[in-house]
């Protein structure tokens, strides 16, 4: 009988060459098959840095092989070209494949047809398309583009990426790569009509009111880019329409208004003072909100002082809303009312005038006093609210 012989395995590659071009990174696939007898088995080297095969060894009649080449691992710049081999050694025969790969500049084309090629590129688009900018962020596009520009700050840029804050991302992201400043923020002047200081703002109320009091102010911020300030204030009168400003409070003129209420029944006393601090102190942004509840009725004399024969008046404001009742006396003789008694609405004067006895005279000139103080006493009475005041008064030769 003659002796029978099994066939002998015989390798077959559906490639004869592979030649890609990639923009950073790039994976395919080729088969191999049995067109002989036994079981076909093998393995493929690589001589090239950055390209593997997976798998690498096989058994069996017919495998299909992915591979995936590196240009960053292969040390490929944008527009060079690598020449290399790969071998496929089998018991049915060995197999050289010649593999070329070229690096071709990497860019973004987005939908609405822009071209991102660099840094630059995408932080202008960034202005213009914010909500698309934020996606492209995270997505593996960008992180090739970065990879093959040679972006030096790839691990915090991954850590960046992580961040469920977009836009305070990306604003770090643009900082840390030079592009733009931090953004600031302050309060705005623009409503600075009177030359006033614009951190301080004034209340004043009559002394019976507790109706509440509202206000504003303005904070501006230096650009398109993030910026995130709480708001501190710690007076239980004063409350504020928000706790904290984010990029979506500024308007397109990049400002942002900021809402205040007064609650005077929360007030003790006549006169109140709290800061609101925005951001951190350090930055400066504080304003300063003072109240103040005017007194029932005030006095102020037409002049400092007055000579021992001269006229003047005491200007009366009344601050309640009604009708006030005025009174005055001074325990001096020498200081003369035309009327000691006065009905104000908002406003009155009472004139009086200094006058000296001739006693009085004498005693000044023989005592040689250069001048003498005295007080005038104010009863204002407003139904059955009756309020006092004293008024100083000096009077002498000068």
């Amino acid at each position: 009988m003659e002796k029978y012989e099994m066939p002998q395995a015989m390798l077959s590659v559906n490639v004869e060459a592979v030649s890609i071009e990639t923009k950073g990174s790039h994976s395919g696939v080729f088969k191999i098959k049995n067109t002989g007898g036994d079981i076909l088995k093998g393995r493929i080297l690589s001589r090239c840095a950055g390209l593997v095969f997976e798998p690498a060894e096989w058994v069996g009649n017919s495998a299909e092989i992915s591979y995936t080449f590196s240009a960053a691992v292969a040390g490929l710049g944008i527009g060079e070209t690598i020449e290399s081999k790969f071998y496929i050694t089998s018991n049915g025969g060995e197999v050289e494949i010649p593999f070329s790969a070229k690096l071709t500049k990497v860019s973004i084309t987005t939908a609405d047809g822009y071209t991102i090629a660099n840094i630059v590129d995408f932080y202008e688009y960034s202005l213009t398309h914010p909500t698309q900018a934020r996606r492209i962020f995270t997505d593996s596009e960008f992180f090739v583009l970065l990879m093959s520009l040679g972006y030096k700050y790839m691990e915090v840029y991954e850590s960046l990426h992580k961040d469920a804050n977009r836009e305070r991302a990306m604003d770090n992201f643009f900082i840390l790569s030079g592009l733009k400043g931090r953004t600031t923020i302050s309060i705005d002047k623009a409503n600075d009509k009177n030359d006033k200081n614009p951190q301080i703002i004034e209340f004043t109320q009559k002394p019976n009111s507790t109706d509440m009091l509202h206000g504003h102010f303005q904070v501006r911020k230096s650009d398109k880019g993030y910026a995130e300030a709480p708001l501190h204030t710690n007076a239980p009168w004063l409350t504020l329409s928000s706790g904290k400003l984010t990029a979506a409070d500024f308007d397109e003129e990049f400002i942002s208004t900021v809402n205040f209420s007064i609650d005077p029944t929360k007030i003790g006393g006549g006169f109140a003072r709290e800061r609101i601090i925005i951001g951190v102190e350090e930055d400066g942004n504080i304003i300063e909100i003072v109240y103040r509840r005017l007194p029932p009725f005030s006095l102020r004399l037409n002049r400092d002082t007055y000579r021992y024969a001269d006229r003047g008046t005491i200007e009366v404001v009344n601050n309640t809303g009604g009708n006030m009742h005025i009174n005055v006396f001074c325990p001096e003789n020498y200081i003369k009312f035309y009327t000691q008694s006065i009905s104000v609405g908002a406003r009155g004067e009472l004139g009086f005038e200094v006058k000296l006895s001739a006693f009085m005279s004498a005693q000044m000139l023989f005592r040689k006093l250069p001048f003498m103080k005295t007080t005038i006493e104010v009863k204002a009475t407003r139904g059955t609210q009756t309020y006092k005041k004293t008024l100083p008064i000096t009077v002498g030769e000068w």
